[in-house]
This record gives C-alpha cells, structure tokens and sequence, in this order.
C-alpha cells in the first residue's frame, strides 16, 4: 500500500492546487472537505477543526497568518503530554481505514510538531510547497492583506526554513515543489510527483483541478499594476 501524504506550506501557497492532483491519485481527503467562496481546500474538514482546537488547547492567538516568529513552534512542540490526546487519536483511527489519506492546511507547519508524535511518520510521504514571494505578494495584495514585498518575503523564508528544519532533524522522506515550477513546466512536476508517490498522474489530471492557463505563471503583469494601486492606497497600514 502507498503511504499517506502530508503537504507542509503557508497559505495562499496553491496547496489547493497540488493537494486536488495529488488526490486524484487515490488519496483519501476526508468525509468532508473545508470549502472557499469559490473553489474546494481539499482540505479535511476534520483535520482543519482539530488543528484550530490544538490551537486553542495550547493558547496559540497569535497572527500566524502575517506573522512568522521562531518562539510560534514552541507551544506545539510542548504540547505532547499537556493536552487530552484522545480527539486526535480517534481521528487518526478513523483515518486508519481509509489509507492513503492526504492532509493540507496551512496551520500544519506548526501543528505538525504535535502531530508527529501520534502519526506512524514511518507511513508518510512529505511534500514541501513553496512559491514566488512576488507572485504571493500580488495575491495577498489583491486579498487586501497590506505588507512590503520584503516583509511577506521574510515571512514566507521564515515558514520555507521551518518546514525544512522539521524534515530535516526528523530525517523524513520529502519532496520540494514549488508552485509556478508545477504551472509553468508541468510534465516536469508530474514526472517528479509520480516518481516520489509512485502514482500515475497526467496532465489532464491536472486541467482537471486547475482551471487557469498552464505554461504561464498565474498572476501576470495586469494583476502586478492592480496590487500595486492596492498597496499605495492603502500603504500607511502596511506590514513592513
């Protein structure tokens, strides 16, 4: 049986994107999924509902969102043994009928050092997805989230080295995308992808999930004058 996959990323990251192909290859993501306005997460709604009460079990309120700070793992990696495990266990038994499950959700680049110690890590696959801070600079702009390119650079280094630190020290199998890599060279990240899961993924798997223009990065030259406008409007509230 293949292993389960678990996508560590920040948000706005196109893990929707990466987590539907991945899908499509037999993994299981959940009874129900968490859905946007106008497109599917993938994302276990079970799992999403857990992670925000291990947020809650460990005091976590801190803007994670726009804000990276090393100290934000600590609570997590001391949560084993300081909270009641048993709504993660049971969660992880359902799971267990259901393999190969596949996880995503943003919040997991920090919960996952709670996690690690319930999951069978030895049954994971890891994918690490990543993205141009510019083309995330243009999305988060046009979201109305406010900040220098060089501050939402900083923060997305700051989760990019967290991820890598984790998979590094836990000496876990991972592989690194990156999310305009996959748009602009497809067969390239699905030839990588199919070697890492020994599945059998296509290009049409991918138009099937993604609904852009593929061989194209997706926020082009259009969009970069609009986020700009966005953050002179708006630029005394800035991140920086």
């Amino acid at each position: 049986m293949r292993k389960n996959v678990i996508i560590l990323t920040n948000g706005l990251s196109g893990s929707s994107v990466l987590t539907g192909l991945i899908a499509r290859g037999g993994y299981w993501t959940g009874e129900q999924t968490f859905k946007k306005k106008d497109y599917d997460t993938y994302e276990n709604q079970q799992l999403v509902d857990l992670n925000k009460q291990l947020f809650a079990d460990v005091d976590f309120t801190s803007n994670y969102e726009m804000l990276f700070d090393p100290a934000f793992l600590q609570p997590f990696v001391e949560a084993r043994g300081r909270v009641d495990d048993a709504p993660y266990r049971a969660f992880l038994e359902k799971l267990g009928n259901h393999q190969p499950w596949i996880w995503k959700d943003p919040r997991l680049w920090l919960t996952i050092h709670y996690w690690k110690h319930l999951i069978d890590l030895d049954q994971v696959q890891f994918v690490h997805l990543t993205r141009d801070p510019l083309q995330t600079w243009i999305s988060v702009t046009i979201r109305r989230q406010i900040q220098t390119l060089d501050y939402l650079r900083r923060y997305m280094h700051g989760i990019r080295d967290s991820i890598r630190g984790f998979v590094a020290d836990n000496d876990l199998p991972c592989l690194e995308l990156n999310y305009e890599q996959i748009l602009v060279q497809p067969e390239d990240a699905i030839e990588q992808i199919n070697g890492y899961l020994a599945t059998e993924l296509t290009l049409d798997d991918l138009r099937a999930i993604y609904h852009g223009e593929l061989y194209k990065k997706p926020r082009d030259t259009g969009d970069f004058v609009k986020a700009g406008l966005i953050f002179l409007k708006n630029y005394g509230q800035r991140y920086r």
